[in-house]
């Protein structure tokens, strides 16, 4: 399976005519998905497949295995259709004025909190995370006029949710207000789509408890349906099921649920990578981790994005670790060492659970240890918290050196779990977006933000509504859907 990570931009070279599916007034759906499928290399069964098809009729998806062919186009569902572009606008990093007079415009408006952020164009963020829900939308539908059930059909069936379910949760941490119980009724969700017929034009935006209603849902029939097993990272599991419907709850707030979700998945499977462990990790490269996770006993759910330059996971990248960050990591810290390098007198992450320049916005269990150990801290349950964290940070640290941490309460229990999280997941999905939009609705988590560029001073302060991205003006033209204030 990650051998058919199709290489970015293969599609452009294979169809010139890029697919812009949120734009478009008339699209044959049937035709959008033979074209994608049939780019993809590398798969023996999705290329006999293909193979055995004599006409146009013939390849319109008929069969499960035709549905699971489309879920296995890693490079829509495990890649385009995630987001993280939140890093950009997010603490842990700054951009030197030479390299943000370089930036995309978008980037730079993103950075900056500036503007519009598209200017008046299309949102790759929420075109390719559409993209993915009618991808879903296209499977649960044709599976649902299949009437012989079988475990490989309920297994394709769960997936299609779990990525339906993964698509509108992104897009909600990005688009939509943070959730708050007392106002997600009235607050402004995403419009939710349920066709695979693009030319359905959803006009309205659901409210922010029916979008996360929605994605509540999505995720209980994948755990329903989902095996305990893949043969394939790339594919979910029950699981990743279980880990994404607790980060969900995290967001929401709903801490109780979210510590047991994310205890059912780690009381199943809680293996972390020990960062001394020279066999799968290697300190000579840039590279530090397997390439694609292999071999790396935490990831539950793969997969990568690569979209702005100011957050890669690479020597090239623009973004400067703040001092804040870096100098939080003892000597002793191995993050210190895997996740940073030193280029050009300056200190840039490198160290993505990708193996390569793409960021990692899959899930993995060490994030899991991290929701558990909040939960049980906000619960008041301060030795839970610290025997989490403690398990997690025994594998970070340098052989004999650690000793443990100790806290006088749960509210300090939870200080320091905050202050891990941001640690060890620096540039993980979009998850440093997620918890300054979640802790600063908390006085004692609230952070200001501020960034110089040429000598203005830029600043974003706690729950400031441009902790909302703008949807592109070209969805609002089509659809008229309302707009973010902004």
């Amino acid at each position: 399976m990650l051998a058919y990570f199709p290489i970015p931009g293969l599609l452009r070279s294979v169809y010139p005519q890029t697919f812009k599916i949120k734009g478009m007034k008339k699209f044959n759906t049937y035709i959008l998905i033979i074209l994608t499928i049939s780019a993809l290399s590398g798969c023996k069964k999705q290329n006999d497949w293909l193979n055995e098809k004599t006409n146009k009729s013939d390849i319109v998806p008929q069969k499960i295995g035709d549905y699971q062919a489309i879920l296995d186009n890693t490079l829509e569902m495990n890649e385009r259709a995630f987001i993280n572009s939140g890093l950009v606008a997010s603490d842990n990093m700054f951009i030197r004025d030479k390299d943000v007079a370089v930036l995309w415009e978008y980037e730079r408006n993103i950075y900056l909190w500036q503007g519009n952020y598209w200017e008046g164009g299309n949102s790759s963020e929420w075109n390719y995370g559409f993209r993915g829900v009618e991808f879903s939308n296209l499977v649960l539908e044709g599976l649902a006029a299949i009437n012989n059930v079988t475990a490989e059909h309920n297994n394709v069936m769960g997936q299609a949710y779990f990525y339906r379910a993964f698509a509108l949760y992104n897009l909600a941490q990005l688009f939509c207000k943070p959730y708050t119980e007392t106002s997600a009724g009235s607050d402004l969700g995403l419009p939710i789509r349920e066709t695979s017929d693009v030319n359905v034009i959803i006009r309205e935006r659901s409210s922010l408890k029916q979008t996360y209603d929605f994605i509540l849902a999505d995720l209980q029939h994948a755990i329903e349906l989902l095996p305990q097993t893949q043969p394939y990272n790339t594919r979910p599991n029950v699981r990743a099921a279980k880990a994404l419907l607790s980060k969900v709850y995290l967001v929401m707030e709903d801490y109780a649920k979210a510590g047991i979700y994310a205890d059912q998945v780690l009381t199943a499977y809680g293996q972390l990578l020990d960062f001394n462990n020279t066999s799968i990790i290697n300190y000579n490269s840039d590279n530090r981790f397997p390439l694609y996770g292999t071999n790396n006993p935490e990831i539950l759910f793969y997969a990568q994005k690569y979209n702005y330059t100011s957050i890669t996971a690479a020597t090239i990248n623009t973004g400067v670790i703040v001092p804040e960050l870096y100098t939080s990591y003892s000597s002793d810290d191995l993050r210190k060492t895997l996740l940073y390098t030193t280029r050009d007198g300056a200190v840039r992450y490198v160290g993505s659970y990708t193996g390569w320049y793409y960021n990692f916005v899959g899930i993995a269990t060490n994030e899991l240890y991290l929701i558990r150990a909040e939960c049980s801290a906000r619960n008041g349950s301060k030795d839970q918290a610290l025997a989490d964290l403690n398990l997690l940070l025994q594998k970070r640290f340098k052989t004999g050196t650690f000793t443990g941490i100790t806290a006088s309460s749960a509210e300090d229990a939870l200080k320091l779990v905050l202050i891990e999280r941001r640690k060890e997941l620096p540039f993980t999905a979009n998850l440093r977006w997620e918890d300054l939009r979640r802790l600063n609705r908390d006085q004692r988590f609230q952070k200001t933000i501020t960034r110089t560029a040429n000598g203005t001073v830029y600043t974003l302060l706690p729950n400031d509504k441009r902790y909302v991205f703008p949807i592109p003006d070209s969805e609002i033209e089509q659809s008229g859907i309302q707009q973010n204030e902004r």
